[in-house]
């Protein structure tokens, strides 16, 4: 195998030939140019052929970001990923990445282009390292396919670091903001006031909290099964889906007084049954709405910043409820392998890590402690 060296002007090319082309038969070849000496173009010929003799040498694909991203969305992101999380990733390739690469082909993107646009991001767009953090999870994920497909030989993302994430201080509630809370939510709808008591008891997600049916709950043990979440995407609406891996779904222990309130709220379920004939069943949803839906969560974010307002409580988000929760089972001394377990992480280390400024309150609290204790011993 050969190349062929012509000389333009000041530079100098080469044509390689690279095979026949499967669909018409036909010689293909493969010119380069724009070198400055004939030495350097023998030199990239040379590394050409050898891709070619080797069976790795891949034919770059020009195609833009735009149409590939787009591409990738509806063959490959929609079928492998949840649906909260593609109506996620489509959003940030529409809104996001389209506007600012979306004109560049997949060969043009080079690692300088990259870092300016997540300084774009972060300084024109005022979004957070967090955002930009999971666009480049996107658009990373995107070109390892791109790569698969063969339209580029490697992946430019991975020669980039996303934006280093700040860590944020972590806003939660005292024993008393949270008895508040709860003291004002029971006075409104119920299911609200239900959804709002077992975030704070047991620490569970949103998502998992929706998904719970009177079916998962063993009021002889105690307990709450975890198996499933609930989403809601502007595409399909509400989506129940089953909670895989063994993290999530998992038992968790309640307290009397949380069982006693899931008695009583079924009781009231089941007066609204007889009185409304509302559909209420038990596969039907702890938190289902006076008519018997699942209560949606693009709704609960809404009602929780009003409540809160009303309340008179500390501004926090409803995901804090689940902090709040954690934080205040570690500054009562319990052992933090339990409360990784009810949050479902998936190590005690993320626990610990997580609510690092926790455990540092208590070691303060500990070395008081021990040095009473060493005291009385004198």
């Amino acid at each position: 195998m050969k190349g062929y060296f012509r000389k333009h002007g000041d530079t100098w090319s080469f044509t390689i030939d690279i095979g026949m082309d499967d669909l018409t038969g036909k010689r293909k070849q493969k010119t380069k140019t724009g070198f400055k000496t004939k030495k350097e173009a023998q030199k990239a010929a040379a590394l050409l052929i050898t891709e070619l003799e080797q069976g790795i040498y891949v034919e770059e694909k020009k195609i833009t970001v735009k149409d590939f991203m787009l591409d990738w969305l509806e063959n490959v992101a929609r079928h492998n990923v949840k649906p909260s999380s593609f109506v996620s990733y489509k959003s940030i390739v529409q809104t996001r990445i389209i506007p600012v690469l979306g004109k560049y082909h997949l060969t043009g993107l080079k690692p300088a282009i990259v870092n300016n646009f997540y300084t774009y991001l972060l300084k024109d767009e005022n979004l957070s390292e967090e955002y930009v953090g999971t666009v480049h999870a996107v658009l990373g994920t995107a070109f390892n396919t791109a790569v698969k497909w063969e339209y580029i030989k490697s992946n430019v993302f991975k020669k980039v670091s996303k934006p280093r994430k700040k860590k944020k201080e972590m806003q939660t509630w005292s024993f008393e903001e949270a008895r508040n809370f709860l003291e004002y939510a029971k006075k409104g709808k119920r299911h609200y006031y239900m959804l709002y008591l077992l975030a704070i008891y047991t620490g569970m997600r949103r998502s998992k909290i929706l998904g719970i049916r009177w079916s998962d709950v063993n009021f002889e043990t105690g307990k709450i099964g975890v198996k499933r979440t609930l989403y809601y995407t502007s595409e399909q609406g509400i989506i129940v889906q089953s909670t895989k891996n063994s993290q999530s779904m998992r038992s968790i222990s309640i307290s009397d007084f949380v069982l006693d309130e899931l008695k009583q709220h079924k009781v009231w379920q089941l007066e609204r049954k007889l009185q409304f004939n509302i559909p209420y069943y038990e596969e039907s949803y702890i938190t289902a709405n006076e008519t018997g839906d699942p209560l949606s969560p693009s709704h609960v974010y809404g009602h929780f910043s009003k409540a809160v307002k009303n309340a008179g409580i500390k501004k926090i988000r409803f995901h804090d409820l689940r902090h709040t929760h954690a934080s205040l089972m570690l500054l009562l001394g319990e052992h933090p392998k339990i409360v990784s377990e009810r949050l479902g992480h998936s190590s005690i280390e993320m626990t610990m890590n997580t609510y690092s400024h926790v455990t540092f309150y208590m070691q303060k609290e500990s070395s008081n402690r021990f040095e009473e204790a060493l005291k009385k011993t004198n």
